[in-house]
């Protein structure tokens, strides 16, 4: 994964921040994800694009794609 999407401001990380104060709320909210690695370049190992859905609490299911390079 490329390290800017994870980095502070990046996609994932704003991903990820959105649902630890989720799971911080007292009481906390219920976080489901679902993560799929689904494009590959070449012989590549590394994916190219995530897909994600997740849900907190009794929300509506988001759906959220990620390229993985800098910016995502």
């Amino acid at each position: 994964m490329s390290s800017q999407i994870n980095r502070s401001g990046g996609k994932w990380y704003q991903l990820e921040q959105e649902w630890l104060a989720a799971l911080r709320k007292d009481p906390p909210q219920t976080v489901s994800v679902s993560i799929e690695s689904i494009r590959y370049e070449g012989d590549s190992m590394r994916p190219t694009l995530f897909k994600i859905k997740y849900k907190i609490g009794a929300r509506r299911v988001k759906k959220v794609s990620i390229e993985n390079k800098p910016g995502g």
